[in-house]
């Protein structure tokens, strides 16, 4: 029996109407449902809850309803059991989701049949390290941000690739983002767009106050460290935009290719090119709305 685990946005107002489509879907089809418990209580599916731990041992697929923030939060959680993951967007943009309400029961006769294609994408592990001690170790699948917390001077710090120094740096921040996340915050601060399935990484600075100082794309099998060389403490590392740690001055920032790959669930024939015409497209249009 197949079993699916469903991992809903309970902040969005209409998330309970699509889950009750869902749900009702799989138990005609003799799918197994399965739901983290927590969320599971709250919309009213006690039955379906279930512990995370249990969850990554019994579930085949993953299927997130929400946006992209919801596919990153959950990729990062099932990545290491090897759990193929598929978004369905109820977000403005959904870039990383696959699926579209209008097309909803048709992708789901895909996944139960088995018609799908995998993609894997490259994930990292950002460590902090302090005093010469590891102090916290994240993964992340779009990017690893050191900035700034508040309103305060440009952020001083060096940036060594596979130990030799690359740079010195006076910016804002500094973006590490994976291909996938190349299309994020990365873009915004003018980086590259990169196809997600190139193994690479780009190194995006947040205003720089160096004119020389451009992206700069490395290997997956390159390993970065940053060593923060300011006297500020209100500066901070993010993972996927989602989970903050404040550093402090001298500490190093280690981010490498994670051991772990983030498998996407692909649907149909639509290339990435045409993901980025048609969704892109649409934040733009929805913008100047």
């Amino acid at each position: 029996m197949l079993t699916v685990g469903l991992f809903p946005n309970t902040n969005k107002q209409t998330v309970v109407t699509v889950l009750d489509r869902i749900v009702q879907y799989f138990r005609e089809r003799g799918v197994r449902v399965l739901l983290p418990k927590e969320a599971a209580e709250k919309i009213g599916y006690p039955d379906l809850g279930c512990s995370q731990q249990d969850m990554l041992k019994d579930i085949k697929v993953g299927i997130t309803v929400g946006g992209d923030g919801t596919l990153l939060n959950t990729a990062r959680e099932i990545a290491s059991a090897g759990i193929p993951i598929c978004g369905i967007n109820m977000g403005k943009l959904g870039f990383l989701t696959e699926i579209e309400l209008p097309d909803l029961i048709l992708s789901l006769d895909k996944i139960v049949n088995g018609n799908y294609q995998i993609e894997e994408h490259l994930m990292l592990d950002a460590m902090i390290v302090r005093k010469n001690r590891a102090i916290y170790v994240s993964t992340a699948l779009n990017d690893v941000v050191i900035s700034k917390s508040g309103v305060s001077r440009m952020i001083k710090f060096n940036v060594s690739i596979d130990d030799e120094l690359t740079t010195n740096y006076a910016a804002d921040g500094l973006i590490v983002a994976t291909a996938t996340g190349s299309t994020g915050y990365s873009l915004s601060a003018g980086g590259p767009i990169i196809n997600p399935l190139l193994k690479v990484m780009v190194l995006t600075p947040i205003c720089s106050h160096t004119l020389h100082v451009r992206p700069l794309v490395i290997s997956e099998e390159e390993e970065i460290k940053v060593e923060m060389i300011a006297n500020q403490e209100d500066v901070v590392l993010t993972i996927d935009g989602q989970t903050i740690y404040s550093l402090l001055p001298k500490d190093t920032v280690l981010v490498k290719r994670s051991p772990f790959r983030a498998q996407f669930i692909r649907l149909n024939n639509r290339s990435y090119y045409e993901t980025l015409r048609t969704k892109l497209w649409r934040s733009e249009r929805n913008a100047d709305a």
